[in-house]
């Protein structure tokens, strides 16, 4: 089991954030992270039970005297009522105790080669004491083992933290927690990416008391319940908000708890490596005192887009981690930004090829990382530059680590990995799971209006693609219902017929009943009408499957609902693995959304 300490000498005592002594009061232990009660508690022994951590009377104010105890968790929370009745709690590892008896067993091992040496000494010196000297010999070496033995089983239950040192030549980092694919800077993202990435991001706002909190507006009023600026809010007002996806991200999805950053670091510190932008300047010497209060300070870094704030990081002894914009970029002097004492620098994607190896020439100790990623051609592109780190809201899609499905899952009511809008904004899933395309306001906005379906891509060249659809109103004149693309990359995609972005095709089902083929062509870009059919209009309402068939030598596209409503193009110009796309383009006086109830390939 762990073992831990509590009160004690000056170097030893528990005090709080401000180095302040925290008096004896009564202590619960909790599990950190669950916050779950700890009752069983142990003597330094092992075995005997300890009914009350105090170590001096009950009405004591004063520090206890040093104890020793162990319980069976190897990270835990002190939990005590300070003055006023206020809950306080205090994190603490075993690991450092476990470290310190590793040092010790590792000079019993000295001591012990040290025994072993004299009784050698004493054995060839004094014929007549032989029997003495190899039975000190015996006992030399099995101490000599045990020492050994005890630093294996120190090492063992070391729960090592891991750094920066730690992390793999190409790094994944959650942007937001992975706000593509769960909503941002929640538990719920930070849990989910986990298991696709190597480095955790959030925001960090200050609140009016000090407390910092996982939110990246300066105000909570685009995710959350509730409204208002961060810095005149405090803790106990913000705990009346909640985080609301449903109004941003998923229809069907629950209201969750804004994180504090506290918590993060008491759950996910050591065990990640952390990146922590310090939205306001301010927050620094609190972000700084958490992370080396609990000796995280080559296992999280604090983020800023500022240089001054940047070399501040450093000065406050914590890893450095500078973001540049692609307009920051274009004026930004390489050497200049290096002199900040950046760890880490992290560069616009939509930088230059230029801008971007002239960085990484600075040679920075962690990298050069590229951010805000949605797309693997991006990744391709960043690693090709020779970064070394992916910043992306998506990281199960983007790092390749999810398995592609053949059908589509948003009809559970949230978003799988990948479902990307080429614009900045997607829409919100409906309550029943489906994602409402609505008319773009403008032509400049029409890119937005086409999203990637990134679960279910890259799919293979040929067999059965179908997506099945619906209109909220009858079709407008001069608007189509429904786009369906087949692109070789996932790259950003606008349907225009005027911008083409890869080789591919593109089925077209308009408002007229109209059905038509285009093949798309990067290069000379163009787009060329393959096969055009019109039959009955598509009423609201009304559920329909657009099945797609690719053979190596023809594409043939069917409205399955709609009789006698299909159309063969024989065009083999391109076959790739597919990237999967559905949207709408644009034309002034649209109106109604176009609702996708479901995507399947082959």
């Amino acid at each position: 089991m762990p073992l831990y300490t509590y009160g004690g000498s000056p170097s030893e005592v528990l005090t709080d954030l401000q180095g302040n002594v925290v008096p004896d009061y009564p202590v619960n232990i909790r599990v950190a992270g669950s916050g779950e009660l700890v009752t069983a508690l142990y003597e330094a022994d092992g075995t005997t039970p300890i009914g009350q951590l105090r170590s001096n009377n009950a009405a004591s104010t004063a520090p206890g005297a040093i104890r020793r105890w162990m319980c069976e968790w190897p990270q835990i929370e002190y939990e005590y009522n300070a003055s006023g009745g206020r809950t306080v709690r205090w994190y603490a590892t075993g690991r450092e105790v476990a470290t310190e008896a590793l040092q010790t067993a590792t000079s019993a091992s000295t001591l012990a080669t040290t025994a072993d040496g004299k009784a050698t000494a004493a054995l060839s010196a004094a014929e007549n004491a032989s029997s003495l000297a190899t039975t000190a010999a015996a006992k030399a070496d099995t101490a000599s083992t045990d020492a050994a033995a005890a630093i294996s089983a120190v090492q063992s239950r070391l729960g090592a933290t891991v750094t920066v040192a730690d992390l793999p030549a190409v790094v994944t980092d959650a942007h937001r927690g992975g706000a593509g694919e769960s909503p941002e800077n929640s538990w719920d993202a930070l849990r989910a990416a986990r298991a696709y990435c190597q480095v955790l991001d959030i925001d960090a706002r200050l609140l009016a008391d000090g407390t910092l909190v996982s939110m990246h507006d300066a105000t909570i009023d685009r995710v959350t319940n509730k409204s208002g600026t961060a810095l005149t809010l405090t803790a106990a007002q913000l705990a009346a908000a909640r985080i609301d996806p449903s109004t941003w991200f998923a229809a069907g999805y629950p209201d969750l708890p804004i994180p504090t950053v506290e918590d993060i670091l008491n759950e996910l510190g050591g065990r990640y490596v952390l990146t922590i932008e310090a939205k306001d300047a301010a927050s620094v010497p609190t972000l700084a005192a958490m992370i080396k209060a609990r000796r995280l300070e080559q296992s999280v870094l604090i983020n800023t887009n500022t240089p001054s704030v940047a070399t501040a990081i450093k000065d406050a002894g914590c890893l450095s981690h500078l973001w540049r914009s692609a307009a920051q970029m274009a004026t930004d002097v390489p050497a200049t930004i290096k002199a900040t004492g950046a760890d880490l620098l992290d560069l616009d994607i939509n930088g230059t090829d230029a801008q971007i190896t002239a960085a990484i020439a600075q040679a920075y100790p962690l990298g050069v990382w590229a951010h805000t990623l949605t797309r693997r051609v991006q990744r391709t592109r960043a690693l090709a530059l020779g970064m070394r780190g992916i910043i992306t809201d998506y990281p199960a899609y983007v790092s390749g680590a999810v398995p592609r499905r053949t059908a589509s899952t948003f009809s559970s009511g949230t978003w799988g990995p990948g479902y990307v809008p080429s614009g900045a904004a997607r829409p919100v899933l409906d309550s029943s799971g489906r994602i409402p395309i609505p008319p773009p306001a403008s032509a400049s906005a029409g890119d937005a209006q086409v999203i990637l379906a990134g679960e279910v891509s890259p799919a293979p060249a040929t067999g059965v693609y179908e997506v099945k659809w619906s209109l909220s109103a009858a079709g407008v004149t001069g608007w189509s219902n429904l786009w369906f693309h087949l692109g070789a990359d996932d790259a950003e995609t606008v349907l225009s017929g005027t911008d083409i972005k890869h080789n591919g095709y593109t089925v077209q089902v308009a408002y007229t009943g109209a059905l038509r083929i285009y093949r798309d062509d990067k290069t000379p870009n163009t787009s060329t009408q393959l096969a055009n059919t019109t039959f009955t209009a598509p009423a609201a309402n009304t559920v329909y499957t657009l099945r797609v068939t690719v053979t190596a030598t023809a594409i043939t596209a069917t409205v399955v609902e709609i009789s006698g409503m299909t159309v063969t193009a024989n065009d083999s110009t391109h076959r790739a693995p597919w990237s999967v796309y559905v949207g709408r383009n644009y034309t002034a006086g649209t109106t109604g959304d176009v609702r996708i109830h479901s995507i399947s390939t082959p």
